[in-house]
């Protein structure tokens, strides 16, 4: 009888413990606190390789924080349901569109009209624009208007090794991301 008691009390802290990560990892996600929501993912993963919650929590909050190379691991652990599928497919998408960006405009690769998926992340509207444009001659920079709001223009450049998007409003700078 103590040995089960035992085996319960274990049992019930250890998933009490899992249930409270996930609950501190959805509150600094719904605070915005993406570069913490992500920082702490990125160190609990691998205990959570199986919480399908837990883990699209990170790779969401690393997005949000321009840290897609940590997509990677994310979208190899969500694959029990299909809700987790889709989320590992847009995080893939998104990854391997920076790869070929970087790619093409670090490395002078030609690339081929490409069809991926596309998303509305930002990183996917630039890729999507880049494809439409005639990538026969490699650039340093590239301009791009939103498809659909004139009022929004993207620049696309890289410096150091990343990928580096300039976000624009009317002329005005939101935001720059930078991915490596």
């Amino acid at each position: 009888m103590k040995l089960i008691l035992i085996l319960l009390i274990f049992f019930s802290t250890l998933f009490a413990g899992l249930d409270s990560d996930t609950k501190k990892i959805h509150k600094m996600y719904k605070a915005n606190n993406f570069k913490k929501a992500c920082k702490f993912g990125t160190n609990k993963i691998n205990k959570y390789r199986k919480n399908e919650t837990f883990i699209s929590l990170y790779a969401f909050s690393c997005l949000k924080d321009d840290q897609i190379d940590k997509l990677a691991s994310a979208a190899a652990f969500l694959k029990q349901s299909p809700e987790a599928r889709s989320n590992s497919v847009f995080f893939s998408t998104i990854l391997l569109q920076k790869k070929l960006l970087l790619h093409v405009m670090l490395d002078g690769f030609i690339m081929t009209p490409l069809k991926l998926p596309s998303t509305n992340h930002i990183l996917s509207k630039v890729f999507d624009s880049f494809m439409r444009e005639n990538t026969d001659k490699i650039k340093e920079e590239y301009t791009f208007v939103d498809a659909k709001n004139s009022n929004e223009t993207y620049k696309l450049f890289t410096k150091d090794k990343k990928v580096i998007i300039e976000h624009y409003l009317n002329n005005n700078l939101l935001k720059t991301h930078k991915y490596w």
